[in-house]
């Protein structure tokens, strides 16, 4: 059910991808325009969720869960009716509002019920659940485009959004932390927010989690105008070369999920920061020349890195203070959706015949979150 709950943030932000050439043509604008209807959802699900975090420290995980599945699924709807581009991009930003509350929800959750190890391997298997969204968007979005046109891929967002609702409502039970009985006051859980970013060890878990889970995003800015519109691919093959991707993340979380009872969190997270490091080199060597089957292969590295990185520094962060789980998964959430709205906006306006400077990019964050895991090591305990 959290895993559930946990897809509809990457399912909201992907799966209408491979029609951004279509949403362009059909409300007559630049590809650009179109692809803010990415870039400008991960600004607004970054910054929101500064807020919903706290948020369900002090109201509860359930009644923010309930709020943000209300506004995604009405947002949805009003992006499948826009009549042009900038009510579609304003529905957009509202959508992206009311997902994160389902996307902090289930980490804060998680947190609440479980301590160390079992704690990590439970957050990795909701993400092995959780990547499903981006195996399951792109054929989802592009069989509903084909089918119904793109208009419907929203539609199909405010109808899941609601089902998941319906079954958060009856699973669900409240799980927020109280201490003899009461739920702390806004001044405790701003002073114990203060002290979690005083620690080098969550400020450590961040920097791997936003720098070595990001580079995607670049993929999916430029991915679609390089594959589609310079390599000649359709719609449903791209599809189907982002679902290959995104395989291996479910691999790479099932693996790491086995392993950290043998290495730990900490040096688990370096040997993904490794993986991703020789992946990136490898995209590097390729991307001035981009082969369909070459891009694939080293995404799929890519991909399987972020297996071991995403579990086990969302674990690793929100157990420095269980207290205030709900916080230090929206920090951690929102620093990541900020970097990656970065990449994708910088990255759109890049020719389409190559990746431009998405290699540079990637070089530099996967290289961000191998000296992060350094640091790591070294950092003492909060």
């Amino acid at each position: 059910m959290l895993g559930a709950m946990a897809t509809i943030g990457p399912i909201g932000l992907s799966i209408h991808i491979q029609s951004i050439p279509a949403i362009a043509t059909d409300l007559e604008t630049s590809y650009a325009s179109a692809q803010l209807t990415v870039s400008l959802f991960l600004f607004t699900f970054a910054f929101a969720q500064f807020f919903v975090g706290p948020l369900s420290d002090r109201l509860g995980r359930r009644p923010v869960l309930f709020g943000g599945l209300a506004i995604f699924a009405l947002a949805g709807f009003a992006a499948a009716l826009a009549p042009s581009i900038e009510i579609l991009l304003c529905a957009r930003m509202v959508q992206a509002i009311g997902g994160c509350a389902s996307l902090v929800t289930p980490r804060a959750v998680i947190q609440d019920s479980y301590r160390g190890v079992k704690a990590v391997q439970i957050m990795a298997y909701v993400a092995i659940l959780q990547s499903t969204a981006p195996i399951m968007a792109p054929a989802i979005g592009g069989g509903l485009d084909t089918a119904f046109g793109w208009r419907s891929i929203f539609a199909f967002l405010g109808i899941y959004a609601i089902a998941v609702g319906i079954c958060a409502a009856i699973w669900l039970k409240e799980s927020r932390p109280k201490e003899g009985g009461k739920v702390a006051s806004w001044a405790e859980i701003f002073t114990r927010y203060r002290g979690l970013l005083s620690s080098r060890r969550y400020i450590a878990y961040t920097a791997i989690f936003a720098l070595g889970t990001t580079g995607y995003f670049g993929f999916l800015a430029t991915g679609p105008a390089v594959m589609i519109t310079g390599q000649g691919l359709e719609a449903w093959q791209f599809s189907i070369m982002l679902t290959t991707i995104s395989v291996q993340f479910v691999v790479g979380g099932y693996v790491a999920a086995r392993l950290v009872v043998l290495f730990g969190v900490d040096r688990l997270l370096l040997i993904g920061a490794s993986i991703q490091l020789a992946a990136v080199a490898v995209f590097f060597a390729i991307a001035h020349d981009p082969d369909p089957v070459l891009v694939t292969a080293s995404f799929c590295f890519y991909a399987f890195s972020n297996g071991f990185i995403f579990a086990n520094s969302l674990a690793g962060a929100t157990s420095i203070d269980p207290r205030i789980a709900g916080s230090a998964a929206s920090f951690l959430g929102a620093m990541q959706f900020l970097v990656g709205g970065i990449i994708t906006m910088s990255l759109a306006e890049l020719p389409t015949t190559n990746f431009g400077y998405l290699p540079l990019v990637m070089a530099f964050l996967a290289g961000g979150a191998w000296i992060a895991a350094l640091v790591l090591r070294r950092a003492q305990p909060y």
